[in-house]
């Protein structure tokens, strides 16, 4: 990594695409510092597992282009400059404190590749020391220290001390447009730039020079000057180079050589400039980047694809707070194996074939959070669209309050429909009733009609309080506490007209259940065993020895108890019952039970079972209608 300008560099490249060792070799040939031979540098591809410390210790340039590269280098007891090849200047490659600098095309690897050789190089002339070097030896030398330099400051300075090697006999100055101004930035020691004239572009040496892009030699405009004689060269657009003659050397002071060399020099300037942009132009972009997805308010990973896999090469503090894991739990790891559920894998893997072929996704997604599963807006942004297995970013937006008022208005709309349905309908019998009968009344005078408007209006009080009830029922059962399933059960059933129907409570459990509500579940149910499952409503008397009951005339007998249930999938869950030994449900009618409006009885107002799922499905249970032992109803309230 010492050797001197001259020798053949060595660089190494760690990963990358194929073929971008040669590229690399083509593309430095005999423009790398070292030498006129065309085989300066040699460039070599190798595989990071593979590379041991000798040959990692014998490249002065290493260039890595993964994680596995980088490692390899940082494992390594001895290595000389790191250039990240990436994609991304915000890439945890790119930013790592190992790496030197940074280039995303071949073109800026091979410019920057080159300026770190001629930085490393320090012993230039392997000249006999007795001779005095060459201008061009001089020349060549000062390029190292030109290469080397971060800023464009340093790169004005740089070139005035080289100039003053290899011109000692002339005065140099570097002059920079400032608008419609070329203003002197730089001298030669010993001459002020105060004492340096700015001019305006088109006008003056300097300014023709920034106007045209033209080299001239050519006698100084300004009589009072000591120096008859310019030799001007143009760097880019708005730089200029200088050197002034003495009046004593005359007016062919500057040779076909002078200008060779300024040339050179103003080239070698010009080149170190756009490198030194470039650089700035990509630390600025990896900074605003990086900056952009440190700060951005929502959870945000950087991905890279590995076999088909998204691997996390960086993450967020929003998602750390979001998903519950640090950084080093998930980086180099598929984040589909931490936040998506088993049952998304089918649209994981549907998502990342879509994302492997480099197109942009956006999608609503569920993932699983530190505080369980929650609704996302996933967001994913390809580095580059259209091209297979490109990193990116993904961005999750938390959707779920939205989603929970969506559902919430859902179900709203849900019961509005209900409600429109019963008034429209069931509502609608009653009041014709009572409006027929009131019309007799007042034809015939008979106020006997009277009482069969009574029964409608009675009718209509009741279907209003069971309609009000279910509206109540969809909303939230406000504060709970524990409660005795056999206590409100026992007061639920005093607030029922049961006639002689008999309530055992079997069993006790504590249930955390708003009382109010609770109580009301179990009103609507026995009120619901009392009017269909009597004996007086069964169609055929002769069911009584099917479902349980010696005679059709014997009292219903209803039963309450804490319970574990089965369910289809061979799980089970606890919770309670409420049975009957009455008539039973046909099994036609299971799955209708609960729907608002359905009853098999014409007096009915197929509400109070609508009602007391309601009250289950906001204390968060479920229930289920099947067939007691006694061939009676059952209702199984699961609460876990």
């Amino acid at each position: 990594m010492t050797s001197a300008l001259g020798e053949r560099a060595s660089v190494l490249v760690l990963g990358g695409a194929s073929g971008l060792a040669d590229d690399l070799e083509a593309r430095l040939g005999a423009d790398a510092p070292g030498g006129e031979d065309g085989e300066a540098v040699e460039t070599h591809a190798a595989d990071a597992a593979a590379t041991d410390g000798s040959r990692l210790a014998g490249a002065d340039v290493t260039v890595v282009a993964d994680e596995a590269g980088l490692g390899r280098v940082r494992s390594a007891d001895r290595v000389g400059s790191v250039v990240a090849f990436v994609d991304d200047p915000a890439d945890r490659v790119a930013t790592d404190p190992l790496v030197d600098a940074v280039a995303r095309t071949p073109e800026s690897l091979s410019e920057t590749v080159s300026w770190l050789l001629a930085r490393e190089r320090r012993s230039v002339v392997r000249t006999d020391p007795t001779r005095t070097p060459s201008r061009i030896e001089q020349l060549n030398a000062g390029m190292t220290e030109l290469a080397a330099v971060r800023s464009v400051d340093e790169a004005y300075r740089a070139a005035i001390a080289v100039a003053e090697l290899v011109f000692p006999e002339y005065r140099a100055v570097v002059a920079v447009r400032d608008g419609e101004w070329v203003e002197p930035v730089v001298t030669s020691s010993g001459t002020p730039v105060e004492d340096c004239n700015r001019v305006r572009v088109g006008t003056g040496v300097a300014g023709q020079a920034v106007q045209t892009g033209d080299v001239s030699v050519a006698p100084n405009p300004t009589p009072e000057s000591r120096y008859d004689t310019l030799l001007t060269v143009p760097v880019g657009e708005d730089v200029v180079f200088q050197l002034a003659a003495d009046a004593s050397d005359g007016a062919d002071a500057f040779d076909d050589a002078d200008r060779r060399l300024a040339e050179l020099l103003g080239s070698h300037l010009e080149e170190t400039l756009d490198r030194i942009d470039v650089t700035e132009t990509l630390r600025a972009e990896r900074d605003r980047l990086l900056a952009l997805f440190t700060n951005v308010p929502d959870p945000a990973i950087a991905y890279d694809y590995t076999d088909g896999d998204p691997v996390v090469r960086q993450v967020n503090e929003a998602f750390e707070a979001t998903f519950g894991y640090d950084p080093e739990t998930v980086m180099g790891e598929s984040i589909d194996d931490y936040i998506v559920p088993p049952e998304a894998d089918a649209e994981a893997e549907e998502l990342n074939e879509q994302l492997q072929r480099g197109e942009n996704v956006r999608r609503e997604v569920t993932r699983v959070t530190a505080d369980g599963p929650r609704h996302f807006i996933l967001h994913v942004i390809p580095i580059h669209l259209d091209a297979a297995n490109a990193a990116g970013y993904a961005i999750y937006t938390d959707v779920t309050d939205r989603r929970e008022r969506e559902e919430t208005l859902r179900r709203q709309n849900e019961r509005l429909d209900e409600f429109a349905s019963i008034v429209s309908h069931d509502l609608r019998n009653p009041l014709s009733v009572a409006d027929g009968y009131v019309d007799l009344a007042r034809e015939t005078g008979d106020v006997d009609h009277l009482d069969r408007v009574a029964d409608a209006i009675g009718r209509m009080d009741e279907l209003v309080e069971d309609l009000l009830s279910l509206a109540r029922e969809g909303r939230s059962v406000g504060e709970t506490e524990p409660v005795s399933l056999a206590a409100v059960a026992r007061e639920a059933w005093e607030g029922v007209d049961t006639d002689v129907a008999t309530l055992t409570v079997e069993s006790d459990a504590t249930l955390k259940a708003n009382r109010t509500r609770l109580r009301e579940l179990f009103e609507n149910v026995f009120r619901n065993s009392v009017e269909h499952g009597s004996a007086s409503s069964r169609a055929e008397p002769d069911d009584s020895v099917e479902h349980g009951r010696d005679a059709p005339d014997e009292p219903l007998s209803v039963r309450v108890g804490a319970g574990t249930f089965e369910g289809g999938d061979g799980s089970s869950a606890s919770g309670f019952y409420v049975e009957d030994d009455g008539v039973g449900l046909p099994e036609a009618d299971r799955e209708r039970v609960f729907e608002s409006g359905f009853t098999t009885d014409e007096s009915g107002t197929g509400l109070g079972l609508a009602i007391s799922e309601r009250i289950a499905e906001a204390h968060g249970w479920t229930v289920e209608a099947t067939t007691g032992e006694d061939g009676g109803a059952r209702f199984e309230f699961r609460t876990d």
